[in-house]
């Protein structure tokens, strides 16, 4: 049994202070956080006010302290001991459960000072797909933003696109569910957004794979610039050609005709051979709802007849519905599954959507425009501007063009080859049985037993958002290849389940809150939420069941405290684990958290993620090889002229050891996740700033056991001591007393730097 010390009176105010603090900003009310500080989204205001609002003079402790997040999460329970995250150090858990007990003065002072800790150093590692997926989507809109510095509108479109098809991937709901991820999702789509209109504006002509929106934007920006009078037609005049939505052959609707055979011709022909794959269904409801069969190019123009198709209004879908509007139509989604790209659920909610508009405003033009820009803003322009005719309104510039381009699509699908568009493949129509399931199937084994590609079973099941049926649904209706239903009910009963290997049931026990749970596995309370169709105020209680995604094969922490010499680093690189926090990793080796954020460059508030390498500083106590560290850095290291380092060896992709030759199409985050780093490592070990760019051919440093002591740094026009000082993340004294200066001002174009990286 441990001997059990005092701590000296005069310690005990300090430490006092720094409990309230810790258990005021996790308690519900106003003055507490309502979520875990995981992902560092905390500012300066905010922690003044968190400060502010502690009362350091209160006598009474609340019965239970919530570090983790609000009361309305709470599982009912009076085990004071059981509330309190594991995920805290021993001696903050020790104060906690009993106050009149001291922790072991000698490990108090070895380990930690109250001042020292906060929320960051103890929240887990993320191993989240969501915070992974904005990370790259960031490197993309990055490599965008130099491809427009330098006027390569084709790259900048590329990489905005693949930023926005990144984040079209996660589909966060952003208006029923505040959350960390829905703010930085927000805020990176706005970003990536307002980029990409940069981009369009000097863009002479657009890819076939851009995203829905920029269809209607790039026409905007283009409008007055084309010629009504150059609509080319081919060949002899057809046969007369019907249609059952009013089509007006006037200046805009021609000017739309000419935007689709010049500038986005690519993406027309794209759209027109995925044409078939729906049409049919589509024709089909919208005749059972007495509505207009040419109301498909609709379709066309909101999504290319593209079921996964995004929109920069964060609609999704065929019919590219908003998540409200979907909901108000019976389109649901959730962490598995969103209905908004079911092709029959999301066809039959646009038809009595958009018969609910025709009803309203008795016009196929002003029920078009409504769907675009609803109906509250159709009704207010009316009422304004004393008019029912759309082509007199003055709307939102992209309603005035959506309608004019719904109509030209109209006119060229009909009849494609009048108007240029010829020899197109068309995709064959999409065909399917269905059968219901009561349990959950992994997808991969679906498609084993049936015969036939996983792909294909994911292109006829596209609202699945994962690799598997919901798990929390007793009835799920999956389509499967025609013909192959008999295949399918003669292996069903002996279909495994999955070994929730992707997600796990975590039977919740008492004391527990969303965010504590969200904390051991190193996931998002985001995805929790998502995954159970929970809301953010839902309460949780012991004895229930939660589905937890964790990433594949990853481990998950378990509910008893690593003890330290389960930590190992190799070559004093220590590779962060699930249920890992700063805290954890410091106390394991020895050293404090300041050390371990210094030497790894983390600031103050950043989250870490499960499978980031870390350095363990040389100064640790508990680090097993520290003198393999002590006889590296006294080796010598060859310069490296602008933060690369020469290759000994050359392989397909690869160079020496620990470095890494940039290819055609290569990124940071894929090079990062090949070699198991985070791009902000890569960046460091290679003096690259966030708007760096790699070319192919560049070798880069990947391993940090790999990289030199310092850099060379050649002095560029333009450069001064403290943009360089920035972009390696040191200091302009440091610079100077390492290469003897004097006078910053005497800085030379030309001049070679040493800059140190630790």
């Amino acid at each position: 049994m441990t001997e059990k010390i005092k701590v000296p009176l005069v310690l005990l105010p300090a430490l006092f202070t720094a409990l309230s603090f810790l258990i005021s900003s996790g308690c519900g009310g106003k003055a507490g956080l309502s979520s875990p500080n995981l992902y560092g989204d905390r500012n300066e205001q905010t922690d003044k006010a968190d400060s502010a609002a502690v009362d350091v003079n209160r006598e009474k402790r609340p019965e239970k302290p919530l570090l983790y997040g609000s009361s309305n999460d709470t599982v009912n329970d009076s085990s004071l001991n059981e509330a309190i995250p594991s995920s805290l150090p021993d001696a903050v858990r020790h104060t906690l459960a009993d106050p009149q007990k001291s922790p072991d003065e000698a490990a108090f002072y070895e380990t930690f000072s109250y001042a020292s800790v906060d929320i960051d150093d103890s929240a887990a590692a993320v191993d989240d797909d969501i915070w992974r997926l904005f990370e790259l989507a960031e490197e993309y809109q990055a490599m965008g933003v130099i491809a427009n510095r330098e006027a390569a509108w084709e790259e900048a479109q590329y990489y905005f696109e693949k930023a926005l098809k990144t984040l079209a991937a996660l589909d966060i709901e952003t208006d029923s569910l505040p959350s960390p991820e829905a703010a930085k999702y927000a805020a990176l789509l706005d970003n990536v957004i307002a980029e990409y209109r940069v981009a369009l504006r000097s863009l002479g002509h657009l890819d076939e794979d851009i995203s829905v929106s920029v269809l209607i934007e790039r026409f905007g920006d283009l409008a007055n610039n084309l010629n009504y009078d150059t609509m080319t037609v081919f060949g002899q005049e057809s046969p007369a050609i019907t249609y059952d939505i009013p089509i007006v052959m006037n200046d805009r609707v021609k000017k739309s005709i000419i935007y689709f055979q010049t500038v986005a011709s690519d993406a027309f022909a794209k759209y027109l051979s995925r044409s078939r794959k729906y049409a049919s269904m589509m024709i089909r409801m919208l005749s059972e709802y007495d509505l207009p069969l040419d109301l498909v190019y609709l379709s066309l123009v909101e999504s290319g007849f593209n079921p996964r198709a995004y929109s920069w209004a964060r609609a999704s879908g065929l019919w590219q519905f908003i998540a409200s509007t979907g909901r108000l139509y019976g389109l649901n989604r959730n962490w598995w599954m969103d209905e908004r790209r079911d092709p029959v659920k999301s066809t039959d909610a646009a038809c009595r959507h958009l018969k609910d508009l025709y009803n309203e405003f008795g016009s196929w033009e002003l029920a078009m425009a409504a769907y675009n820009g609803g109906p509250g803003r159709v009704r207010k322009t009316i009422k304004q501007q004393k008019t029912i005719d759309f082509w007199k309104m003055r709307l939102k510039r992209q309603t005035m063009d959506y309608v004019p381009l719904i109509m030209a699509a109209a006119v060229l699908a009909k009849n494609p080859a009048k108007y240029g568009f010829y020899d197109i493949e068309y995709e064959r129509e999409l065909v399917w049985e269905e059968v219901v399931i009561n349990r959950c199937l992994d997808l991969s084994v679906v498609a084993k037993a049936v015969g036939c590609p996983l792909q294909e079973l994911r292109d006829l099941n596209p609202e699945l958002l994962r690799k598997y049926t919901p798990p929390n649904a007793k009835k799920y209706t999956l389509k499967i290849p025609v013909g192959t239903k008999a295949k399918f009910l003669l292996a069903y009963e002996s279909m495994p389940s999955p070994k929730e290997t992707s997600w796990v049931r975590h039977k919740i026990k008492r004391g527990e809150t969303v965010s504590t749970i969200a904390a051991r596995y190193g996931v998002s309370q985001y995805a929790i939420f998502e995954a159970n169709n929970l809301g953010r105020r839902s309460k949780i209680f012991a004895g229930k069941s939660l589905i937890v995604p964790v990433p594949l094969d990853r481990e998950y922490r378990s509910s008893s405290r690593r003890k330290n010499q389960d930590y190992q680093a190799k070559k004093a690189i220590y590779s962060v684990r699930a249920g890992d926090t700063m805290w954890d990793i410091a106390r394991a080796f020895g050293t404090t958290v300041g050390a371990l954020r210094r030497i790894n460059y983390i600031e103050r508030g950043s989250r870490i993620y499960v499978g980031q390498k870390l350095k363990i500083p040389a100064s640790a106590t508990k680090l097993k090889d520290k003198n393999v560290i002590d006889s590296k850095s006294s080796a010598a290291y060859a310069k490296a002229d602008n933060a690369s380092v020469k290759s000994k060896g050359s392989g397909k992709g690869k160079a020496a050891s620990g470095t890494y030759k940039v290819r055609r199409g290569d990124t940071l985050w894929d090079i990062a996740r090949k070699y198991g780093t985070t791009t902000a490592s890569i960046r460091r070990l290679n003096g690259l700033g966030r708007s760096s760019r790699i070319y192919p051919g560049q070798l880069l440093i990947v391993s940090a056991e790999n990289s030199p002591d310092y850099v060379i740094h050649k002095v560029r026009r333009g450069e001064t001591l403290s943009r360089i000082a920035k972009k390696y993340r040191t200091t302009i004294a440091k610079i100077l007393a390492v290469n003897n200066i004097s006078n910053p001002d005497q800085l030379r174009i030309g001049e070679r730097l040493k800059i140190y990286l630790n």
